[in-house]
């Protein structure tokens, strides 16, 4: 009984001791108590040539709420009070002393420091080193006025990839500092334009130059978007416009070209493609009507058609202009007829050396490949198969056209046939041109692809511009 009552005993003056504890709230700090500041974590008393070092602090006791300050060096300019318990310095090349300050609402101050020193640099005697990762198109053209970007990246054996760089641009040289792009815009004409960039290591050892020169000057080709894509809803379909105006893009990176959208800008007129004196503002128009909506007026060749001999288009070419136009329906529209029956004075027939007398009733048939015409020595993919992704579908359709002219002025080279369709089965116009190239006394100016050519591979595609643009002369 004795034992018992011992115990309890004990439990009360365990019970007494924990009551008689301090009652200060840990959120409110205990105004009987003084300012107190300490660091919670710091660097080492040596650190490293070039790292980085974080400071963090905290206090007990004062008087209402604490806010702090703090400063590098003795001389340095102390920060502006607030509730900021932590720092962090980068690239730190030299030892110094570290300052914090706290002040409670009494205005109470407790000051405390901590020195640190950096250890001596490291011998660095290998160069860093950079390169150009995105740029435009060595020895391309780019057109006056454009917006162009310039990437690089670089590192350095002992400071990894903390190095600085600078460039020159027309004859400019940037500061050093650590980005890694540049954009310009309005960019003026120059022959050569060349960018340059280095880089510059913590040792001071500068890399070799990394370079990439090319051509500013006028725009020698006209980029026409025709159509425009629309979804279920009738609404226009931005997101296939944009990247339908990429795919173009990127098949004419490294050409001086401009653009002209006829949803947004109407239609071109004779000023716009000719000069006062007569000379094509441009050396190739590449027309570009892909669609899915069917004819429409609200396409350029469908004016085309209604003008006398072609209207604008044709005065450009008679100026001396080249004219690269894809599309499965840009015959129909020019025509406005079923089938087509274009005869001389009509711009089909002047103009894209398509020959009246020999047209099918059957205009357009679903396919799947493009092959190559085999008489052709052009340097073009053997064949070209639908891309589903942006098709929606392995079947698209063209429009066949087996009548072109042969004359003493007017010559044609078939370029691309009808090919297979998506189960190897021969389509009804098997084997039909759906691609050419004419001449006018032996000198290529005009070429037609009669098909929808977004819908077919970039690579493909790219190739097959090319090829119709350097027999063009550009």
């Amino acid at each position: 009984m004795k034992k018992i009552l011992f115990l309890l005993a004990a439990g009360v003056m365990v019970g007494a001791l924990i009551l008689g504890c301090s009652t200060e709230e840990p959120w409110n700090p205990n105004p009987a108590r003084p300012l107190e500041l300490s660091f919670v974590a710091g660097p080492a008393d040596t650190v490293a040539y070039g790292s980085t070092i974080s400071f963090s602090w905290t206090s007990k006791g004062g008087s209402g709420e604490v806010q702090y300050q703090y400063r590098l060096g003795s001389s340095g300019t102390w920060s502006t009070l607030s509730n900021v318990t932590s720092v962090t310095f980068s690239d730190v090349t030299s030892g110094n002393t570290f300052y914090a300050r706290a002040e409670d609402a009494s205005a109470a101050e407790e000051e405390i420091s901590r020195a640190f020193s950096v250890a001596a640099q490291a011998t660095d005697n290998t160069d860093p080193t950079v390169s150009i990762t995105a740029s435009p198109i060595a020895g391309g053209f780019i057109a006056t006025g454009s917006n162009i970007s310039f990437t690089w990246d670089g590192s350095d054996n002992q400071d990894g990839d903390n190095v600085l760089f600078w460039y020159s641009w027309l004859g400019s040289v940037s500061d050093t500092s650590t980005a890694r792009t540049v954009s310009f815009s309005d960019i003026p004409a120059a022959d050569p334009a060349v960018f340059s960039v280095w880089a510059l290591d913590h040792s001071g050892n500068a890399s070799s130059v990394a370079t990439v020169s090319f051509v500013i000057k006028d725009a020698a080709i006209l980029y026409v978007d025709d159509y425009q894509w629309f979804d279920i809803a009738g609404n226009v379909d931005m997101t296939k416009e944009r990247d339908q105006k990429q795919f173009y893009r990127d098949i004419l990176e490294g050409y001086a070209f401009a653009e002209w959208d006829i949803a947004v800008q109407g239609f071109p007129d004779s000023s716009d493609l000719v000069t006062i004196t007569g000379e094509p503002i441009y050396t190739t128009i590449v027309f570009c009507s892909d669609s899915n909506i069917g004819t429409t007026d609200a396409t350029w060749w469908w004016e085309v058609g209604d003008v006398a001999g072609g209207g604008p288009i044709a005065y450009y070419l008679v100026s001396g202009g080249n004219l690269l136009v894809t599309g499965p329906l840009t015959l129909l529209d020019m025509t406005q007829a079923y089938p087509p029956q274009p005869t001389p004075g009509h711009f089909e027939y002047d103009w894209l050396g398509i020959d009246s007398t020999e047209w099918c009733w059957d205009y357009w048939y679903e396919f799947t490949w493009a092959v190559k015409d085999p008489a052709t020595n052009l340097a073009l993919p053997d064949s070209m198969k639908i891309d589903v992704a942006k098709n929606g579908d392995q079947d698209d359709y063209a429009i066949e056209t087996p009548g072109l002219r042969d004359d003493l002025i007017v010559t044609n080279e078939v370029i691309y046939r009808w090919g297979l369709w998506v189960d190897g089965s021969e389509p009804a116009a098997y084997d039909h041109p759906i691609g050419h190239i004419t001449s006018f006394t032996g000198v290529p100016r005009t070429a037609m692809i009669n098909f929808d050519t977004y819908s077919m591979p970039l690579e493909g595609v790219r190739q097959t511009f090319q090829t119709i643009l350097t027999e063009f002369g550009e």
